[in-house]
């Protein structure tokens, strides 16, 4: 049986704590699914949820996930911490036990994928941009800067992708949920439309130049890119505000 210590929680409660420690890896197994506990992370106690009925499925309002430090995500709250008073505590969050946790750790608080796939979302929807601004003024710097951006979606869009494994498989524990599932799709979709069109491009300096029927087929693909990250994009946004 755990040594049991006494702490005072900031609504005044006298709570029983076991003097069990977690690590942030520990804790994802108690994600209220498929019969699991569900445990939360506050100011580094954790305490045991299970019973509340708003934490149905391991998750709160169906954006907060259980397992996970729910400290920066009270601070937006409707409550205080006061609610977290009824529930009991059964142990405290302690170092990691390996660096490389504390590694991935660190890189998933800077939200690493929300800011690097700006980049291919904007780059894709500059490219048609620059593409339709040549056909309609004939100069060839616009299509020569439609190239260079094309080249940049290439660089960045595998960046953008693989950074949302990263964030899938950390943050959401690799869930395939419906919204997941075609948010992989769809990055595949681009990457391969960016990718074939960077090789088709490059083969082809005159592709556009010459615009012939070839030509606007390459230009059809480009603006297919449009509503592909636009859709990405949106399901991107349900992951956040649910």
């Amino acid at each position: 049986m755990c040594a049991s210590i006494w702490l005072t929680d900031k609504a005044g409660t006298m709570k029983n704590k076991p003097n069990q420690i977690f690590t942030t890896g520990d804790l994802k197994a108690f994600n209220g699914e498929s019969g699991n506990p569900t445990y939360v992370v506050y100011e580094g106690i954790v305490y045991d949820v299970s019973d509340s009925t708003l934490w149905t499925n391991g998750k709160h309002h169906g954006r907060h996930l259980a397992g996970d430090d729910s400290t920066e995500g009270m601070i937006n709250a409707p409550h205080g911490d006061e609610v977290l008073a009824k529930f009991p505590i059964v142990g405290e969050l302690g170092e990691e036990r390996l660096l490389k946790e504390k590694l991935v750790r660190q890189i998933e608080k800077v939200h690493l994928h929300s800011v690097l796939v700006h980049f291919s979302i904007a780059y894709s929807i500059l490219i048609p941009v620059l593409v339709f601004l040549y056909l309609i003024t004939g100069e060839t710097s616009i299509e020569k800067a439609s190239y260079y951006v094309l080249i940049a979606a290439f660089l960045s869009t595998p960046i953008g992708g693989l950074s949302g494994i990263f964030s899938w498989r950390v943050t959401y524990e690799g869930r395939l949920t419906k919204t997941f599932i075609r948010k992989i799709f769809l990055t595949i979709a681009v990457t391969s439309i960016v990718t074939a069109c960077f090789v088709w491009r490059t083969m082809d300096p005159n592709l556009l130049i010459a615009r012939t029927g070839v030509s606007y087929l390459y230009v059809i693909l480009i603006t297919v890119l449009v509503p592909l990250v636009t859709i990405l994009g949106h399901y991107g946004g349900k992951l956040v505000y649910p």
